[in-house]
């Protein structure tokens, strides 16, 4: 990629000159000069400079077109390093940290399989940083929940999830009689919860951003204790009987092995919640308008079946 891009793509993600030049090491003026020439060139201006430094619509589309350039000349090097070095390919993948350990078992076994020396690399990170990232073009592909829509992402849902509410039955004995509780196997009303000790997951998730926007509606106010956003780790705590916790259907799989082995008394609850009717989307999501190779094409359909399976049995239990 030439220098005058280069220095266009700093810009672009600085909004400001002044940064771009430091990034680049070079002067602010050398930096005005390639947008100048940049924009001779093409017969379009690329920034608004007043009342505030952004994109015009011009510049948003080289923008986007840049970073697809970006993406493939990353791919490029990759593959031909690869050849170089006589290894058959590599990718990365994003990934949060809850769904690792439930999607990438099943997945990696079957596909490993076949593609015994393509090297995976993950990305373990929520969803909001996964997009950043992709954009740049530092993933490959990444599994998402609820993803933003963007022009640079092909966005391929491939299970839906629900929203749950797990408490022990301890906790949940303090706070309810028993005839209550019955009732609370066709839906619990979260009105009912709000002296209940919750811990969530961090304001910037997407599921918790799930959460939120249902409590907004419903005009609630939940009594926090704990912010974490592992799911395994706030079912831990749900099963010790100090807190109650809002998990994705998907995510379950510790809530499930804690009621085997546990007393009555510490068995866990995983109630459905009335009235939370939005699912959370699962999403593949890839660069858009670029081609994969084979080993990639035959990831991601073990992916879109291993997870459509783990979707169907975490819905029939």
């Amino acid at each position: 990629m030439k220098t005058g891009y280069e220095i266009f793509l700093m810009t672009a993600e600085e909004k400001n000159i002044s940064r771009a030049a430091e990034r680049a090491f070079v002067t602010q003026q050398c930096v005005s000069d390639h947008i100048k020439r940049l924009e001779k060139e093409y017969g379009v201006q690329l920034f608004e400079r007043k009342p505030k430094f952004k994109l015009t619509p011009a510049g948003e589309v080289m923008l986007q077109n840049l970073r697809n350039i970006q993406i493939l000349e990353k791919r490029m090097n990759s593959d031909l390093k690869d050849m170089a070095h006589g290894e058959v390919g590599k990718f990365t993948l994003g990934i949060s940290t809850s769904r690792a350990p439930v999607i990438l078992p099943a997945v990696l076994s079957h596909y490993h399989e076949a593609f015994p020396k393509v090297k995976i690399s993950f990305c373990i990170e929520d969803t909001q940083v996964l997009e950043e990232r992709m954009l740049r073009g530092d993933i490959d592909l990444f599994i998402g929940v609820n993803t933003d829509p963007n022009p640079g992402f092909c966005i391929q849902t491939i299970a839906l999830d629900e929203i749950v509410l797990v408490i022990s039955s301890e906790l949940l004995h303090s706070y309810f009689r028993v005839e209550e509780i019955k009732m609370m196997q066709k839906g619990v009303d979260m009105e009912k919860f709000c002296d209940v000790p919750f811990t969530l997951s961090f304001k910037t998730g997407k599921v918790n951003r799930v959460i939120q926007e249902y409590l907004n509606d419903r005009k609630l106010q939940l009594k926090v204790m704990y912010n974490i956003s592992d799911s395994e780790t706030q079912i831990l705590l749900c099963a010790e009987g100090i807190c109650a916790a809002l998990c994705p259907k998907m995510l379950l799989t510790t809530a499930y092995r804690h009621n085997l082995t546990c007393s009555e008394n510490k068995k866990l609850y995983m109630l459905p919640i009335n009235h939370l009717d939005r699912k959370l989307h699962i999403d593949l999501v890839t660069h858009s308008h670029m081609s994969q190779p084979m080993y990639i094409r035959v990831f991601i359909e073990t992916l879109r079946k291993e997870v459509a399976e783990i979707s169907k049995r975490n819905f029939l239990d």
